[in-house]
């Protein structure tokens, strides 16, 4: 399968659109939250068109809560040197406006679109993919590497450094605005959430060499395993920034 955040990219398409951003780039990815969620449909749900429009909307639409009125707002002031490039209006979740209706209709689109765009993806970089079946030049190639493997491989590279070139393109364009420094407290949840994140990186090479395993084994586990241990911290650490900036406001 393509690398899931490999799949946000094509949220940057819908920057000109009215489509939010953030709703199409999570709706990309919610096929795939089956992956690392067990509790969840199977995967063959997930990744068909009824899934588009049940359990994929409801994962990309949770998700998508969590980060606006959650992660977003906790984590934008946190970070020292990035949180100073940020939009101001990151700082709290977002508001409705005097169109509510329209706005949530949007939402919904950009989230089933997001989903669309990964079914249809993975359609032509997998095995069992309708596209794949369908079209014999995918099927070629040796049999432990056909063309559908390279499309994967290929797209989740391209993908990744999609979002690479984005990010960059962003920071250099961006103006720093003037903020206080960073809290001491708030500085530590980040430090301390880098350092987990490392940590977890470091656990899962670790494991993956002393079971035999080589370079391309240690990509896989970290593909599977690093999303939601990044997950965790996001949240985990949302949830202490927010804490501790609202004992400081009393």
């Amino acid at each position: 399968m393509p690398f899931t955040v490999s799949h946000a990219v094509v949220a940057l398409a819908a920057r000109r659109t009215p489509l939010p951003v953030a709703a199409v780039a999570v709706g990309a990815m919610a096929p795939d939250a089956v992956l690392f969620a067990p509790f969840l449909p199977p995967y063959v749900v997930a990744h068909s068109w009824v899934g588009v429009v049940t359990i994929d909307l409801v994962v990309a639409l949770v998700v998508l809560v969590a980060w606006w009125y959650l992660v977003r707002p906790a984590w934008a002031e946190a970070v020292p040197g990035v949180r100073e490039r940020l939009p101001a209006s990151w700082s709290a979740p977002p508001r409705a406006g005097d169109r509510p209706v329209r706005r949530a209709v949007a939402i919904v689109v950009a989230c089933l679109v997001g989903s669309v765009t990964h079914v249809v993806w993975d359609a032509f970089s997998h095995e069992a993919g309708w596209a794949v079946q369908a079209i014999p030049f995918l099927r070629e190639g040796p049999a432990a590497y056909p063309v559908w493997a390279g499309v994967q491989d290929g797209s989740s590279v391209l993908g990744l450094l999609g979002l690479v070139v984005a990010a960059v393109v962003w920071w250099r364009r961006s103006t720093p605005r003037r903020m206080p420094p960073v809290a001491r407290s708030e500085a530590a949840v980040v430090v301390a959430s880098g350092a987990i994140v490392v940590l977890a990186v470091l656990g899962i090479a670790g494991r993956v060499l002393l079971g035999g395993g080589g370079v391309a084994g240690i990509v896989t586990e970290l593909a599977f395993r690093l999303p939601v241990v990044v997950a965790l911290v996001l949240v985990v650490g949302a949830v202490g920034l927010l804490v501790g900036r609202s004992r400081r406001t009393r």
